[in-house]
């Protein structure tokens, strides 16, 4: 059995890659530069075939298609993600801002899935990891790019499911508040500040949402649809 994954050089991605592995799969992981995190992932799985693409270059992001195609898998995770609103909500006046998020987090999901019938063996299983915030009931002013592009995810989602079938099952997994780089430096009290409304008043762990594509993948019943992960978060407010 074959995995892809993308973007594995986050602490989160990090699990998934973690979960492939243990559930029996040998692993491409494309990862985008090399960084201390990079370097443990290396060091953590000496046996997954680690792939450099930057997927915001048109050129590196064919390049990582054409070598990919060398081989038919039994998953795709697309885990990459290019977050630029993290700052200041201002860079959402910046066509490259914009241009960047959307490359990464459609553009790249997207194609990677028009080859559907090229890369991935009958049965196979697409994973998109998405966001609650690309839901429209939660759209926010910070993340207006970020939630747009995870909403156009989302309805390439279930495009493809359809385009596939019955062939591959194509399914979105929705995080709320996760922990991660993002806020691995946040005291307790800034955490509980910004997490109330995930009603389970905690981040989602990386190994929930691990656990989360492992049931998806298993599952056969599962497909054309967006699982969230969010502690209640989207839960509509009384």
């Amino acid at each position: 059995m074959k995995a892809l994954i993308t973007g594995v050089n986050s602490l989160v991605n990090k699990a998934l890659l973690a979960k492939l592995i243990a559930m029996g799969y040998e692993v491409t992981a494309q990862y985008h530069s090399d960084n201390n995190l990079t370097a443990d992932v290396k060091a953590a799985f000496p046996r997954v075939r680690f792939v450099q693409a930057d997927f915001s270059d048109k050129e590196s992001f064919l390049a990582f298609v054409k070598q990919s195609a060398d081989a038919k898998y039994d998953v795709l995770v697309n885990a990459a993600v290019y977050y630029a609103e993290a700052a200041d909500w201002k860079v959402q006046q910046d066509w490259d801002a914009w241009q960047k998020t959307f490359a990464i987090n459609v553009a790249v999901p997207g194609i990677l899935m028009a080859h559907g019938d090229s890369l991935l063996n009958k049965g196979g299983v697409v994973v998109n990891i998405s966001s609650v915030f690309g839901q429209k009931n939660l759209s926010e002013t910070q993340f207006a790019m970020y939630s747009a592009s995870k909403a156009a995810l989302d309805s390439l989602t279930m495009t493809y499911a359809k385009r596939w079938s019955p062939d591959i099952r194509v399914v979105g997994i929705a995080p709320g508040w996760v922990k991660s780089a993002w806020n691995k430096n946040m005291t307790d009290e800034q955490i509980q500040a910004m997490i109330p409304p995930q009603l389970t008043h905690r981040l989602i762990e990386p190994d929930e949402i691990a656990d989360l594509m492992q049931a998806i993948v298993t599952n056969p019943g599962i497909n054309a649809t967006v699982v969230a992960i969010d502690g209640g978060l989207g839960a509509p407010i009384m």
